[in-house]
């Protein structure tokens, strides 16, 4: 029994066919790992870069002549598919030109063909492609379903497929790899595929992983499988056996929606001295296993501000711009309608109301302080609670509307005043440590309330905690930035962004970058920082301000900032809150 593989890259392609930059990475990964005796331990691996269609169909007729009985064989194609008017598929070549696919590129009906010939009884097919036609912009008007099922299925066969019939498949900035075969590569290489956790990867577990992966970065884009029955699997490639591996099992089962709350590092972190790991190690871990869910997260933070854009210039919006919109969502960003169902909501929602607070006759009433309303006379406060009158009413509409950026500047403006900093126009430890409590309280409870808990400085206050922080004690520089890291205030190479992948997929060349001063973690500037409901947990409030001065402030070690959020926490306790 043995292992062959044929892996076909195509990148260049003739007129009118943009060409795909990963094509050729996707086939140098998938060899990496084949050839792995570790890993997938197949004995011949023949890797096409760049074919022409005679060399293609050559390669192809060989591979499935050659198999014997109880081979295992494996075809993989990375690059552009087109369907023709009649639903066929086609396989595109270097010179496949879109006014002649069907002569210079290579049908399906010719991979059946030899597929059914060959006397393999195991046989896996993976497309990484894109094959509803429609990526030539002015070529196609229409989406053609594509039977795969019928086209290349058969007894003893598995197909995977990185996108559905009428779908495009997506390259993923920064990254070498096209987003499907990322995933598989990586499922393989980690094990994180290995969900029997029998030491074996089953190709149906191997798609699984990657469609999950996929879709939490690209909803929109739907990897299949087909199966020619129920149950029929087939062991692509042995589960690395290693610390690493384990512990990412154990971050993948415990995180949710791109985020690892405090109550899974009481797992985690014991789990570390378990496995033997640096908090580097894990963490880098941690970081590769939520990377495709904020991914998909700053793709709905990228179609909210260009929907808040274009309301802001004009609304209702006219067709031409609903339709660029939603291009920019379906095909740019990969997100389906339902992703951004609550976005779309929030925004439009907002703008209505100001469009009927324009036409309100009477001024809308000035709403009392929410929780003073409901109070008895108090008796005289101690000189700690030197508070002003302060009017709360504008904080709350920005919250329960989801103006996150605006609440965030309004409560700086609200403290200022009940701390009678207006003047001064910035808190400082002192007026921090005489804050009212009241206020504190009134300002915390409308952030938590109207975020779901997502918000507040109470809520940073407990990841403090969680991180053993100790307000009482002195500023300790390694557990704020381990805090700004938490609540999404610090990334690593932050900016610019791409320094990141950059880093991670080459330390050895972009490492003496840091040399430079960039540092391997910075600081956010107030402008990137995450003003939705997707942003890290306790992202919110950071009481921005002015937002040139909050930048240097923020940036400072510690920035001074580091030192009033100490003093703030520290006010909590003493307010007992």
């Amino acid at each position: 029994m043995a292992k062959i593989a044929l892996l076909i890259g195509v990148s260049e392609y003739g007129e009118g066919i943009p060409p795909l930059s990963s094509a050729l990475n996707d086939v140098e990964a998938m060899q990496r790992i084949l050839q792995n005796p570790s890993l997938g331990g197949f004995e011949q691996v023949e890797r096409l870069l760049n074919p022409n269609a005679t060399e293609m169909r050559k390669a192809i007729y060989k591979l499935f002549r050659e198999a014997a009985k109880d081979d295992l064989v494996l075809f993989f194609f990375s690059g552009h598919g087109i369907t023709n008017d009649d639903g066929y598929l086609y396989l595109t070549t270097r010179n496949t030109a879109k006014d002649d696919f069907e002569a210079t590129a290579v049908d399906a009906n010719f991979i059946q063909g030899q597929s059914n010939n060959c006397y393999a009884r195991r046989q896996v097919l993976i497309l990484d492609a894109c094959y509803s036609g429609a990526y030539a912009q002015g070529w196609r008007t229409k989406s053609v379903g594509v039977d795969i099922k019928k086209q290349l299925g058969a007894e003893g066969r598995v197909v995977l497929t990185s996108s559905s019939a009428t779908q495009t498949s997506f390259e993923q900035e920064g990254s070498n790899l096209s987003l499907y075969t990322q995933y598989l590569v990586e499922g393989i290489e980690t094990g994180a595929a290995d969900k029997s956790g029998d030491g074996n990867i089953y190709i149906q577990g191997l798609h699984a992983y990657a469609k999950e992966k996929v879709q939490a970065v690209k909803p929109k884009m739907t990897p299949d499988i087909i199966l020619d029955k129920e149950g029929f699997n087939i062991i692509i490639a042995n589960a690395p056996r290693n610390s690493e591996a384990e512990y990412r099992k154990s971050v993948e089962q415990y995180a949710q929606n791109g985020e690892l709350s405090e109550f899974a590092y009481l797992v985690l972190k014991p789990k570390r001295k378990t496995f033997g790991l640096t908090d580097e190690q894990a963490e880098e871990i941690e970081n590769e296993v939520l990377e495709p869910f904020r991914g998909r997260l700053a793709n709905l933070e990228l179609y909210k501000q260009a929907l808040t854009q274009a309301v802001k210039q004009k609304y209702p919006l006219d067709e031409n711009t609903l339709k660029i919109l939603k291009d920019y969502q379906q095909d740019i960003l990969g997100l389906k309608n339902e992703d951004v169902k609550e976005i779309e909501k929030e925004i439009t929602s907002v703008r209505e109301a100001r469009s009927q607070k324009l036409h309100q006759i009477q001024p809308e009433q000035k709403i009392p302080h929410p929780l003073l309303k409901h109070e008895p006379p108090q008796k005289p406060t101690p000189p700690t609670e030197k508070g002003k009158a302060v009017d709360y009413s504008r904080l709350r509409d920005l919250l329960k509307a989801g103006e996150w950026k605006e609440a965030d500047q309004e409560t700086l403006q609200v403290m200022l005043k009940a701390a009678g900093r207006e003047k001064e126009d910035r808190l400082d430890p002192d007026s921090i440590k005489q804050f009212p409590c009241t206020d504190l309280r009134t300002i915390d409870q409308l952030w938590v309330k109207y975020s779901n808990g997502h918000f507040g400085f109470s809520v940073q206050k407990r990841i403090w905690k969680s991180l053993r922080g100790n307000s009482k004690a002195n500023f300790d520089y390694e557990i704020w930035c381990r805090f700004g890291e938490r609540v999404g205030w610090r990334d690593l190479l932050g900016e610019p962004a791409g320094w990141r992948n950059k880093f991670m997929r080459n330390p050895m060349r972009w490492g003496p970058m840091l040399g430079l001063g960039l540092g391997l973690m910075d600081w956010k500037r107030y402008t990137r920082l995450t003003f939705n409901k997707f942003a890290p947990k306790g992202h919110l409030p950071i009481c921005g301000g002015n937002e040139e001065s909050f930048d240097n402030e923020l940036r400072m070690l510690g920035g001074g900032w580091g030192d009033l959020q100490l003093v703030l926490f520290s006010r909590f306790e003493t307010c007992k809150l």
